[in-house]
């Protein structure tokens, strides 16, 4: 089941500086990577911080996908990465320690240095850099496996892996394009107004595992999506569910609601 989820811009709304933005966004992350969220989709909310906040959230949730050995060659100096420092790493299997997915056969993410003549040159985060035998552009991003290592270098090849790769982050100026985004995933609203989950489980998990992809939208810390969406909240979602009824607390933050659902719907359909 392939899972991608949208996050409001106003995520961070509540956050009085860029440190306590950036901690946020750390937990936000590993959330996303412990259940094995392929999309992540950034929306505008329509609230005033917005749109700046979800430049935030999205450089930093690419700053963390990006294996550590990437980074200095993918991001420059950036003032929304001041406190990158302390994101907490992913632990990924894109993301392995020295020594780890060295040997012909690992699959390792990769960039381009340089095109040659007879190919491209990669950075792989290893003693030796990469060839591959296609001209393509520096800086781009690629995924490869070794395949044969030589003294001076290691040639690789292209690959799809096998394994939780990570996930992507983009940008939409509103819910509805975010939503069209996704295509035909089941789109499954999140509110403390929707029907309880176990209400409509049954039908809703026959149905997600027929799209074979859900999309689960979430509302921000100070406007929930009956507010963002309006009148169009119904014909926006194929479900609007409440994963935590009953609640304890008068408000459910984001990304605990966030961390809820995933865990629900993880061990629903995985």
């Amino acid at each position: 089941m392939k899972f991608s989820v949208l996050l409001p811009g106003s995520l961070l709304a509540d956050c009085p500086n860029l440190l306590h933005k950036t901690i946020k966004t750390g937990v936000v992350g590993r959330a996303l990577a412990v259940f094995r969220v392929e999309r992540v989709i950034v929306y505008d909310d329509g609230h005033p911080a917005s749109k700046k906040d979800a430049k935030v959230i999205t450089r930093l949730l690419e700053y963390m996908e990006t294996p550590q050995y990437l980074r200095k060659i993918l991001f420059k100096s950036e003032p929304q990465l001041r406190y990158a420092g302390i994101l907490p790493p992913l632990r990924t299997p894109h993301h392995p320690l020295a020594g780890e997915k060295e040997a012909v056969g690992d699959v390792r993410e990769a960039v381009v240095l340089m095109s040659t003549k007879d190919g491209s040159i990669l950075e792989l985060g290893l003693p030796q850099k990469g060839f591959i035998a296609e001209k393509l552009k520096a800086g781009q991003r690629v995924t490869v496996k070794l395949v044969l290592k030589r003294k001076n270098e290691i040639v690789v090849q292209h690959t799809s892996p096998q394994e939780y790769w990570g996930y992507t982050v983009e940008y939409k100026p509103n819910i509805k394009d975010a939503l069209e985004a996704v295509g035909g995933d089941l789109k499954v609203g999140t509110s403390r107004y929707g029907r309880p989950l176990a209400e409509v489980q049954a039908q809703l998990l026959t149905e997600a595992k027929k799209r074979g992809g859900m999309a689960l939208a979430f509302g921000g810390p100070y406007t929930g999506l009956y507010e963002i969406c309006g009148d169009r909240v119904s014909t926006y979602f194929d479900f609007l569910v409440n994963t935590i009824p009953g609640q304890g607390t008068s408000t459910v933050r984001t990304e605990e609601a966030l961390t809820a659902t995933l865990a629900i719907f993880n061990f629903l359909l995985r």
